[in-house]
Protein backbone atom coordinates (compact mmCIF):
# COMPACT_ATOMS: atom_id res chain seq x y z
CA UNK A 1 0.00 0.00 0.00
CA UNK A 2 1.34 3.64 -1.12
CA UNK A 3 1.59 5.98 2.03
CA UNK A 4 -1.00 8.42 2.20
CA UNK A 5 1.60 11.17 1.39
CA UNK A 6 3.10 12.19 -1.79
CA UNK A 7 6.02 13.93 -3.43
CA UNK A 8 5.52 15.69 -6.79
CA UNK A 9 8.34 16.41 -8.37
CA UNK A 10 7.73 18.45 -11.76
CA UNK A 11 10.88 17.90 -14.49
CA UNK A 12 12.08 19.53 -17.47
CA UNK A 13 15.54 18.72 -18.89
CA UNK A 14 16.69 18.22 -15.18
CA UNK A 15 19.08 15.61 -15.54
CA UNK A 16 21.87 16.97 -13.84
CA UNK A 17 19.32 18.46 -10.63
CA UNK A 18 17.43 15.21 -10.90
CA UNK A 19 19.94 12.91 -8.67
CA UNK A 20 20.13 15.52 -5.17
CA UNK A 21 16.86 16.50 -5.52
CA UNK A 22 15.38 12.82 -5.53
CA UNK A 23 18.19 11.78 -2.92
CA UNK A 24 16.99 14.15 -0.77
CA UNK A 25 13.42 13.40 -1.02
CA UNK A 26 14.59 9.69 -0.29
CA UNK A 27 15.83 10.69 2.84
CA UNK A 28 13.00 12.07 4.48
CA UNK A 29 12.08 11.17 7.98
CA UNK A 30 8.35 11.08 6.79
CA UNK A 31 7.23 8.31 4.78
CA UNK A 32 5.71 9.47 0.84
CA UNK A 33 5.40 7.94 -2.34
CA UNK A 34 7.76 10.14 -4.85
CA UNK A 35 6.34 10.94 -8.49
CA UNK A 36 8.08 12.25 -11.30
CA UNK A 37 6.00 14.79 -13.90
CA UNK A 38 8.03 14.93 -16.60
CA UNK A 39 7.98 17.48 -19.46
CA UNK A 40 8.77 16.12 -22.29
CA UNK A 41 12.61 16.09 -21.77
CA UNK A 42 15.20 15.46 -24.33
CA UNK A 43 17.86 14.87 -21.95
CA UNK A 44 18.64 12.19 -19.83
CA UNK A 45 16.01 12.93 -17.02
CA UNK A 46 14.24 9.22 -17.13
CA UNK A 47 18.00 7.48 -16.78
CA UNK A 48 18.49 9.66 -13.92
CA UNK A 49 14.99 9.30 -12.45
CA UNK A 50 15.72 5.02 -12.90
CA UNK A 51 18.69 5.44 -10.77
CA UNK A 52 15.84 5.45 -8.02
CA UNK A 53 13.95 2.44 -8.44
CA UNK A 54 10.82 3.93 -5.69
CA UNK A 55 10.47 6.95 -7.81
CA UNK A 56 7.67 6.32 -9.73
CA UNK A 57 8.13 8.51 -13.53
CA UNK A 58 4.95 9.91 -15.55
CA UNK A 59 6.08 11.08 -18.12
CA UNK A 60 3.99 13.59 -20.29
CA UNK A 61 5.41 13.57 -24.12
CA UNK A 62 5.37 17.48 -24.34
CA UNK A 63 6.15 20.70 -22.20
CA UNK A 64 2.49 21.52 -20.81
CA UNK A 65 4.09 23.62 -18.23
CA UNK A 66 4.44 23.72 -14.29
CA UNK A 67 0.61 23.89 -13.72
CA UNK A 68 -0.44 21.74 -15.99
CA UNK A 69 2.11 18.91 -15.35
CA UNK A 70 1.78 19.41 -11.71
CA UNK A 71 -1.70 18.90 -11.92
CA UNK A 72 -1.10 15.80 -13.63
CA UNK A 73 0.25 14.42 -10.67
CA UNK A 74 -2.13 15.64 -8.79
CA UNK A 75 -4.43 14.04 -9.74
CA UNK A 76 -2.70 10.33 -9.73
CA UNK A 77 -2.16 11.16 -6.06
CA UNK A 78 -5.25 12.17 -5.13
CA UNK A 79 -6.93 8.78 -7.52
CA UNK A 80 -4.39 7.22 -4.83
CA UNK A 81 -6.06 8.90 -2.01
CA UNK A 82 -3.75 11.11 -0.82
CA UNK A 83 -3.98 13.26 2.56
CA UNK A 84 -1.10 14.91 1.51
CA UNK A 85 0.54 16.45 -1.24
CA UNK A 86 4.21 17.95 -1.60
CA UNK A 87 5.43 19.88 -4.50
CA UNK A 88 9.09 20.77 -4.98
CA UNK A 89 11.66 21.99 -7.98
CA UNK A 90 14.27 19.85 -9.30
CA UNK A 91 16.34 22.48 -8.61
CA UNK A 92 15.51 21.98 -4.38
CA UNK A 93 17.16 19.48 -1.88
CA UNK A 94 15.33 19.48 0.95
CA UNK A 95 16.71 18.46 4.84
CA UNK A 96 15.59 15.16 5.89
CA UNK A 97 13.07 16.46 8.30
CA UNK A 98 11.72 18.88 6.07
CA UNK A 99 8.39 17.21 4.87
CA UNK A 100 8.00 15.61 8.86
CA UNK A 101 8.09 19.19 9.97
CA UNK A 102 5.47 20.63 7.33
CA UNK A 103 3.29 17.31 7.82
CA UNK A 104 2.95 17.57 11.40
CA UNK A 105 2.29 21.14 11.43
CA UNK A 106 -0.74 20.50 9.10
CA UNK A 107 -2.24 17.95 10.86
CA UNK A 108 -1.91 20.52 13.81
CA UNK A 109 -3.81 23.31 12.02
CA UNK A 110 -6.77 21.62 10.52
CA UNK A 111 -7.76 24.48 8.27
CA UNK A 112 -4.54 25.11 6.74
CA UNK A 113 -4.68 23.68 3.60
CA UNK A 114 -1.03 24.65 2.34
CA UNK A 115 2.21 24.71 3.72
CA UNK A 116 5.56 26.41 3.26
CA UNK A 117 9.26 26.15 5.01
CA UNK A 118 12.39 28.21 5.50
CA UNK A 119 14.08 28.20 1.80
CA UNK A 120 17.18 29.04 1.75
CA UNK A 121 19.50 29.72 -1.00
CA UNK A 122 21.65 26.59 -2.43
CA UNK A 123 24.98 28.90 -3.26
CA UNK A 124 24.58 30.80 0.20
CA UNK A 125 22.61 29.26 3.06
CA UNK A 126 23.39 31.97 5.50
CA UNK A 127 20.89 33.42 3.52
CA UNK A 128 16.72 33.39 2.76
CA UNK A 129 15.69 32.94 -0.03
CA UNK A 130 11.98 32.44 1.19
CA UNK A 131 9.39 32.27 4.02
CA UNK A 132 6.21 32.40 2.02
CA UNK A 133 5.05 34.97 -0.18
CA UNK A 134 3.16 38.38 0.29
CA UNK A 135 1.72 40.83 -2.10
CA UNK A 136 2.74 44.88 -2.46
CA UNK A 137 0.92 47.62 -3.20
CA UNK A 138 0.43 47.05 -6.96
CA UNK A 139 -0.61 42.92 -6.63
CA UNK A 140 2.68 41.68 -7.38
CA UNK A 141 3.96 38.48 -5.65
CA UNK A 142 7.25 38.91 -3.39
CA UNK A 143 9.25 35.94 -1.01
CA UNK A 144 9.29 37.48 2.23
CA UNK A 145 12.30 37.52 3.82
CA UNK A 146 14.24 37.27 0.69
CA UNK A 147 18.40 38.02 1.16
CA UNK A 148 18.43 38.70 4.65
CA UNK A 149 20.91 37.08 6.57
CA UNK A 150 19.22 34.06 8.47
CA UNK A 151 20.75 35.08 11.84
CA UNK A 152 18.59 37.91 10.96
CA UNK A 153 15.59 36.35 10.65
CA UNK A 154 12.63 37.12 13.17
CA UNK A 155 9.79 35.54 11.29
CA UNK A 156 8.13 33.11 13.41
CA UNK A 157 5.85 29.76 12.66
CA UNK A 158 2.53 31.13 11.53
CA UNK A 159 0.10 32.48 8.86
CA UNK A 160 1.49 34.27 5.38
CA UNK A 161 -0.63 35.22 2.52
CA UNK A 162 0.47 32.42 0.15
CA UNK A 163 3.33 30.28 -0.12
CA UNK A 164 5.78 29.46 -3.24
CA UNK A 165 5.38 26.43 -5.45
CA UNK A 166 8.97 25.51 -5.11
CA UNK A 167 8.40 23.85 -2.55
CA UNK A 168 5.36 22.71 -0.62
CA UNK A 169 2.86 20.87 0.92
CA UNK A 170 -0.90 20.82 0.16
CA UNK A 171 -3.58 19.30 1.81
CA UNK A 172 -5.06 17.14 -0.54
CA UNK A 173 -8.58 17.79 0.59
CA UNK A 174 -8.31 21.08 -0.19
CA UNK A 175 -7.63 20.22 -3.73
CA UNK A 176 -10.54 18.17 -3.97
CA UNK A 177 -12.52 21.19 -2.99
CA UNK A 178 -11.32 24.11 -4.59
CA UNK A 179 -9.91 22.69 -7.53
CA UNK A 180 -5.64 22.42 -8.41
CA UNK A 181 -3.71 24.91 -10.60
CA UNK A 182 -5.08 26.91 -12.87
CA UNK A 183 -2.72 25.25 -15.99
CA UNK A 184 -3.55 28.92 -17.71
CA UNK A 185 -0.44 30.55 -15.85
CA UNK A 186 1.46 28.03 -17.20
CA UNK A 187 4.35 29.13 -14.56
CA UNK A 188 4.34 31.51 -12.02
CA UNK A 189 1.56 32.79 -9.99
CA UNK A 190 -0.23 29.98 -10.23
CA UNK A 191 0.73 29.11 -6.28
CA UNK A 192 -0.26 32.72 -5.14
CA UNK A 193 -3.43 32.37 -7.05
CA UNK A 194 -4.03 28.73 -5.74
CA UNK A 195 -3.70 30.49 -2.33
CA UNK A 196 -5.78 33.35 -2.78
CA UNK A 197 -8.76 30.71 -3.80
CA UNK A 198 -7.89 28.35 -1.08
CA UNK A 199 -8.64 31.60 1.39
CA UNK A 200 -11.57 32.19 -0.50
CA UNK A 201 -12.33 28.39 0.78
CA UNK A 202 -11.53 29.02 4.31
CA UNK A 203 -8.09 27.65 3.87
CA UNK A 204 -5.13 29.26 5.13
CA UNK A 205 -1.47 28.86 4.29
CA UNK A 206 1.28 28.38 6.88
CA UNK A 207 4.75 29.34 7.15
CA UNK A 208 7.08 26.54 9.08
CA UNK A 209 10.61 27.45 9.74
CA UNK A 210 11.52 24.13 10.63
CA UNK A 211 10.74 22.38 7.30
CA UNK A 212 14.44 23.75 5.73
CA UNK A 213 15.45 23.39 1.96
CA UNK A 214 17.77 24.90 -0.05
CA UNK A 215 16.84 26.82 -3.49
CA UNK A 216 19.39 26.95 -6.53
CA UNK A 217 17.81 29.73 -7.46
CA UNK A 218 17.13 30.69 -11.33
CA UNK A 219 18.44 26.96 -12.05
CA UNK A 220 15.38 25.23 -13.75
CA UNK A 221 13.94 28.74 -15.76
CA UNK A 222 16.90 31.43 -15.36
CA UNK A 223 16.96 34.58 -13.86
CA UNK A 224 15.73 37.31 -15.90
CA UNK A 225 15.55 34.94 -18.63
CA UNK A 226 12.98 36.01 -21.83
CA UNK A 227 10.30 33.39 -20.51
CA UNK A 228 10.96 34.43 -16.97
CA UNK A 229 10.21 38.18 -18.23
CA UNK A 230 7.52 37.56 -20.20
CA UNK A 231 5.37 35.48 -17.93
CA UNK A 232 6.16 37.38 -14.78
CA UNK A 233 4.94 39.91 -16.83
CA UNK A 234 1.75 38.48 -18.38
CA UNK A 235 0.66 36.70 -14.83
CA UNK A 236 0.98 39.38 -12.38
CA UNK A 237 -1.70 40.83 -14.44
CA UNK A 238 -3.60 38.05 -14.68
CA UNK A 239 -3.69 37.57 -10.97
CA UNK A 240 -4.43 41.45 -10.15
CA UNK A 241 -7.45 41.27 -12.59
CA UNK A 242 -8.82 37.81 -11.06
CA UNK A 243 -8.31 38.29 -7.14
CA UNK A 244 -7.65 42.31 -6.60
CA UNK A 245 -11.28 44.27 -6.16
CA UNK A 246 -11.87 45.55 -9.54
CA UNK A 247 -11.68 49.49 -8.83
CA UNK A 248 -7.81 48.83 -7.99
CA UNK A 249 -7.36 46.05 -10.29
CA UNK A 250 -8.26 47.93 -13.59
CA UNK A 251 -6.09 51.04 -13.25
CA UNK A 252 -3.07 48.76 -12.10
CA UNK A 253 -3.85 46.51 -14.86
CA UNK A 254 -3.70 49.44 -17.02
CA UNK A 255 -0.27 51.32 -15.99
CA UNK A 256 1.55 47.75 -15.72
CA UNK A 257 0.66 47.01 -19.26
CA UNK A 258 1.75 50.46 -20.58
CA UNK A 259 5.23 50.75 -18.41
CA UNK A 260 6.36 47.27 -19.94
CA UNK A 261 5.50 48.18 -23.14
CA UNK A 262 6.73 51.81 -23.38
CA UNK A 263 9.46 52.12 -20.77
CA UNK A 264 10.63 48.50 -19.78
CA UNK A 265 11.21 47.25 -23.32
CA UNK A 266 12.67 50.37 -24.79
CA UNK A 267 15.50 50.23 -22.36
CA UNK A 268 16.37 46.90 -22.90
CA UNK A 269 16.48 47.51 -26.32
CA UNK A 270 19.00 50.49 -25.63
CA UNK A 271 20.62 48.08 -23.14
CA UNK A 272 21.14 45.72 -25.95
CA UNK A 273 18.86 42.88 -24.73
CA UNK A 274 16.37 42.74 -27.59
CA UNK A 275 15.25 39.42 -26.54
CA UNK A 276 14.04 40.81 -22.90
CA UNK A 277 12.53 44.05 -24.62
CA UNK A 278 10.22 41.65 -26.80
CA UNK A 279 9.36 39.60 -23.31
CA UNK A 280 8.65 42.95 -21.90
CA UNK A 281 6.36 44.14 -25.00
CA UNK A 282 4.78 40.28 -25.20
CA UNK A 283 3.91 40.20 -21.71
CA UNK A 284 2.43 43.55 -21.73
CA UNK A 285 0.14 42.96 -24.36
CA UNK A 286 -0.86 39.01 -23.53
CA UNK A 287 -1.14 40.26 -19.91
CA UNK A 288 -3.72 43.78 -20.95
CA UNK A 289 -5.68 41.42 -22.88
CA UNK A 290 -5.90 38.26 -20.40
CA UNK A 291 -6.62 41.04 -17.86
CA UNK A 292 -9.20 43.10 -19.37
CA UNK A 293 -11.49 39.72 -20.42
CA UNK A 294 -10.91 38.47 -16.53
CA UNK A 295 -12.47 41.81 -14.97
CA UNK A 296 -15.21 41.83 -17.76
CA UNK A 297 -15.91 38.19 -16.90
CA UNK A 298 -16.13 39.56 -13.27
CA UNK A 299 -18.62 42.34 -14.26
CA UNK A 300 -21.22 39.61 -15.58
CA UNK A 301 -20.39 37.38 -12.64
CA UNK A 302 -19.53 34.49 -15.19
CA UNK A 303 -16.31 33.97 -13.36
CA UNK A 304 -15.95 29.99 -12.69
CA UNK A 305 -14.96 28.74 -9.30
CA UNK A 306 -12.79 25.93 -10.60
CA UNK A 307 -10.66 27.31 -13.31
CA UNK A 308 -10.94 25.27 -16.19
CA UNK A 309 -8.19 22.59 -16.80
CA UNK A 310 -7.78 23.08 -12.62
CA UNK A 311 -10.89 20.35 -11.92
CA UNK A 312 -9.35 17.48 -9.48
CA UNK A 313 -10.78 14.58 -12.20
CA UNK A 314 -9.49 15.11 -15.61
CA UNK A 315 -12.47 13.95 -18.28
CA UNK A 316 -10.88 10.75 -19.12
CA UNK A 317 -10.50 9.63 -15.36
CA UNK A 318 -13.65 11.42 -13.79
Amino acid sequence: MLPDTWIIVVNWNGAELLPRCLAALAAQSHPAHILVVDNGSTDASAAATAAFPSVQWLPLGRNLGFAAANNAGFRVALTAGARWIAIINTDVEAEPGWLRALVTAGEAHPQVGLLGGLLLFADDPSRVNSTGVTLDRFGRARDRDFGIAVTALATSEGPVPAVTGGAALLRGDLLRQVGLFDPAYWAYYEDVDLSFRAAEAGFGCWYVPAARARHGFGKTFGVDSPRQRFFLARNHLRFVATHLPAWRAAPIALAFAALRATVKAPLELARGRPALAAAHLHGAVAGGQVAMGELLRRSRGACPAVPPGAEPSSPSSA
